[in-house]
């Protein structure tokens, strides 16, 4: 693929610069989220090999995202205020280093403390992706960039769970990890090839207060704070499931390997088809309804998890993923729809507030399994579903948007 001329023209679909773009941002994706989540289905192994209880073991998953939403936040900033590329490409070179150094780590201390680092360095592609292709693509052709990007993320997080997975039931976790750094180099390399140039980046020439301030803003919203609630309790439930999912597998009446439980999150396919159908669904009936409609399959499909059949268990799991990712799609489109200034700040914060439910789903969550096993973690659900409902019913937009997909996971 040859580099696109120069002009003074964004990018649209028929431009050999847009799939430059959007190749390269969703090899950085695939990167991002391999990285992010491929320790989710080891957190048994790990809980074995260092003698370690479910909920200590998952620190490995809430610390990379505890650090990351700092990373979010100073990345963010300085991605608009000092350049957008050279924030991806140092990020994606730190990130990689992590995944070499971590086969080689001897104690989970050290592993956590790479892991921490590898979180800040995590978001430096979502915190500077979405502010690129709003400078350089045309606006007719973001909402194709944005889905593929989107659909990075998801297939990301799906090929790091199932790869580290079956590698380990294989080999060894070390083995899958030097797999997956083999991996990271490849697709940064093709990051660094792939990604053209910034032509329309305006650095902030204002001073850094007046930006902050502008981003903060936000936080006295009402309607963005319930918002911002949502995406924070949905993250919750979800990552909750998918983290002792695992533990519950290996249990009988299962007792599966961890082969075959890594191949349960191929659900997660659901996660690139159901966004843009929800986008399409919301043009007809509204953001509220399809949110709703989001959540009650994710509860129903959560329920199913308690039978002891597995063929249910993974239509159950099918079903939440499928309704995760239509209700945060509208969460995150109602965010959109609702700020009336500062639209990215907005999405910013939303996006932090939807990692931080990453943090504690993965390691708040621990403490009904401990005591309770899935029950209590299916006990969250109960809980926390009627308080959705609550905030979707009075806070999410009933306008009905065509472009729900486009604007909702920016």
């Amino acid at each position: 693929m040859t580099n696109q001329p120069v002009n003074n023209k964004p990018y649209t679909s028929k431009d050999s610069g847009f799939w430059r773009a959007a190749g390269s941002l969703g090899c950085g994706a695939l990167l991002v989220f391999s990285a992010l989540y491929a320790f989710q289905p080891l957190l048994p192994v790990f809980a074995t090999e260092f003698n370690l209880t479910a909920t200590t073991s998952s620190i490995l998953m809430s610390t990379p995202v505890m650090t990351m939403i700092p990373g979010l936040l100073v990345l963010g900033f300085i991605s608009d205020r000092y350049g957008r590329t050279a924030v991806m490409k140092v990020s994606l070179l730190f990130v990689l280093a992590t995944l070499f150094a971590m086969p080689f780590a001897e104690s989970f201390l050290l592993l956590v403390v790479i892991r921490c680092i590898e979180g800040f360095f995590l978001a430096g592609i979502p915190a500077a992706a979405m502010g690129y292709l709003a400078d350089e693509v045309d606006p007719s052709s973001v909402g194709l960039a944005t889905s593929i990007f989107i659909g990075s993320n998801a297939m990301g997080g799906l090929s790091g769970r199932v790869a580290t997975g079956y590698l380990t039931d294989l080999y060894s976790w070390e083995i899958s990890f030097l797999v997956l750094a083999t991996f990271a180099l490849v697709a940064t390399l093709f990051f660094y090839w792939l990604l053209p140039a910034s032509r329309f980046f305006e650095g902030g020439s204002g001073g850094v207060i007046k930006d902050i301030k502008g981003m903060l803003i936000h936080l006295t919203d009402r309607r963005l704070l319930a918002l911002f609630t949502v995406g924070f309790l949905i993250q919750v439930i979800f990552t909750g499931i998918w983290t002792y999912l695992p533990f519950y597998l290996e249990q009988d009446p299962y007792a599966l390997s961890l082969k075959w439980i890594s191949l349960t999150y191929f659900a997660y396919i659901l996660g690139v088809i159901s966004p843009p159908v929800a986008g399409r669904l919301s043009s007809e009936i509204g953001l509220r309804r399809t949110m709703m409609a989001g959540l009650f399959i994710l509860a129903g499909g959560a329920l199913l998890t308690l039978n002891d059949g597995y063929t249910l268990v993974m239509i159950g799991l099918c079903a939440v993923c499928t309704g995760f990712f239509i209700s945060h799609s509208m969460a995150s489109a109602s965010v959109a729809s609702t700020a009336e200034h500062h639209k990215s700040g907005a999405s910013s914060f939303y996006l932090i507030s939807y990692y931080a439910g990453v943090a504690a789903g993965s390691s708040g969550v621990g403490v009904l399994w401990d005591r309770l096993g899935w029950v209590g973690v299916m006990s969250l659900l109960i809980l926390i579903v009627p308080l959705l409902m609550l905030f979707t019913n009075k806070r999410v937009s009933k306008r009905h948007n065509r472009y729900a997909i486009e604007e909702g996971l920016k």
